[in-house]
């Protein structure tokens, strides 16, 4: 005896089974870029160490009582390729180019100031003297060109700081980039406390 229940007999009058009530939909997984690296790190293929080496040695022959096996080392390297040395020198090189380029910027800028001071100076010197004149009855003496009496620089450019800025922040973004990885073998590598 099959008991049918509304649910049911709905499913059947319908026609529907498991094959056409799913439908296949696709999915893409993303994983982060420290759990890649981790995938393809253990799924790519190794030399064999010195332990899987020395096994299958003694496998054929039985080495001498005295022997030990070499250490292995090479899971334990924490050191700094010259990659991010040369970058981190790039950045060092950026910013002390940077820091004397600001230096000429404000030696300038202090230099233009002076010489708008000593400008500023003649011209409130010479009103002062045009009006004891006046006051005296004598004639006013004849305006001067004060650019042509003070040689007053023009406002430095900026572009070099700019342009050194830009490659700071760049070479910054390539040391970045090449010590990540590191930094992720020197955390995993200390100890939990």
């Amino acid at each position: 005896m099959c008991f049918i229940t509304p649910d049911l007999s709905s499913l059947i009058e319908h026609r529907l089974t498991f094959s056409s009530i799913f439908e296949e939909l696709p999915i893409r997984i993303h994983t982060s870029a420290l759990a890649s690296a981790c995938l393809s790190m253990l799924s790519a293929a190794k030399p064999p160490t010195t332990l899987q080496l020395y096994a299958a040695q003694s496998a054929t022959t039985l080495p001498p009582p005295h022997s030990s096996l070499p250490p292995d080392f090479a899971q334990l390297d924490l050191g700094l390729p010259s990659a991010q040395t040369r970058n981190l020198e790039q950045v060092v090189e950026g910013l002390d180019n940077y820091r004397t380029e600001e230096n000429n910027v404000a030696y300038l800028t202090r230099q233009i100031a002076r010489e708008k001071a000593k400008a500023d100076a003649y011209a409130t010197g010479r009103k002062e003297e045009n009006t004891r004149r006046v006051a005296q009855g004598l004639p006013p003496l004849p305006e001067e060109d004060i650019s042509r009496l003070f040689k007053i620089p023009p406002e430095p450019s900026r572009l070099e700081s700019m342009l050194l800025l830009g490659q700071i922040d760049a070479s910054a973004k390539n040391l970045e980039e090449a010590t990540s990885a590191g930094l992720v073998r020197i955390y995993a590598s200390q100890a939990p406390s």
